[in-house]
Parts: C-alpha cells; structure tokens; sequence
C-alpha cells in the first residue's frame, strides 16, 4: 500500500497575469500608455503602474538644511503621485475592465523596477527607452538596460523615436490621448 502524500499548495500557485508598467516623466510616456492600451490583454490582466523616486543628491548647497529636503522631496512625491494618477486614468478609459494600481516607490530606478516585478510575480515589464546612445547613454546610464540584462520576467521597451520622428509621432500619440479623455 503506498502512502498518499497532501499535495503542497504553496509550490503551485497561480501565477496571475501582472503587468509592471513603469514611468517617468520622459516623453516615452504617451507612448508607453499607446502601448498598454492598444495591446490584446488576457481578461484577467493587472496593471501595476510605478514611478521611482531617486535620492536627492546631497551635492546641492542647500542639501544641509534639512526642511529644504522634507520640502523637495514632498514636491517629487507629489509630482510623481500626480503622472500616476494621470497615466492610470488614460489607461482605464480604454481598458476599463482591467485592475490598475500605482505607487511611488523610493529608490534608484532600475532596483526598484526589477524589485517589484519580482514582489508582484510579473509576466511582464514595460518601461520607456530615453533613445540615449553613446556618451551621453555612458555617463546617465540606461534604466531600460539594466532592466532588461537582470528581469525576472520579459519586458517591452517601448522607444522613443529619435528627433525627426518623435515629433511627429509624439503629437500623434498626445493628440491620441486628449480625443480620449474627451
């Protein structure tokens, strides 16, 4: 007679359909939104949209005086709870069925990306590209990159077209966005 043994739930979880959408305040933003909500999404698809705040650089003449950094800080936070606000409600206008949440989360960019795909158990990460390339690319870093070299999941770079392109493209996509909220 074999032993029957109880089947372990915990190593057998669903997996639920999370998508990490993380922004900032480039111009890749129209078009991330263009993406999410013009992509064919499996109905039980969630929405996490983030935003990261980095540290304040303590370089800045006035970094000592700690209520300068309360006040700064409370004014990114702010900021960054506004986008949020603003990129979930153009998201939920077209997709309305679909579960979205945000949050401003502290910490260097990419980390904090990786980070939440991982906590959240996301199939997928979309993040803005800035276009940068060469020098400049070399001194800022590249969000994008470092997301995509360590995901735990895919990711969907959406890019930003170069100069030429992107100011056609980007008024097309803004003008995409103000017809909808209307």
């Amino acid at each position: 007679m074999s032993k029957i043994e109880k089947r372990d739930e915990s190593k057998t979880s669903t997996k639920s359909n999370t998508v990490v959408v993380a922004v900032d305040e480039s111009a890749a933003v129209p078009l991330i939104v263009e993406f999410v909500v013009n992509h064919n999404w499996p109905a039980d698809t969630n929405f996490r949209i983030i935003h990261a705040v980095a540290p304040i650089m303590l370089d800045h003449p006035m970094a000592s005086y700690p209520l300068f950094l309360e006040s700064v800080e409370k004014d990114v936070r702010e900021y960054a709870e506004k986008l949020l606000e603003r990129v979930k409600s153009d998201i939920q206008k077209k997709i309305p069925a679909h579960q979205i949440t945000t949050e401003v989360i502290a910490g260097q960019p990419a980390e904090v990306i990786i980070d939440e795909a991982k906590t959240t158990n996301a199939n997928l990460i979309v993040v803005g590209s800035h276009g940068r390339s060469g020098f400049t690319r070399f001194l800022l870093g590249s969000v994008s990159g470092a997301v995509a070299s360590h995901a735990p999941c895919n990711i969907m770079i959406v890019r930003v077209p170069r100069r030429e392109e992107s100011l056609q493209h980007r008024e097309s996509a803004v003008k995409a966005l103000s017809t909808a909220s209307t």
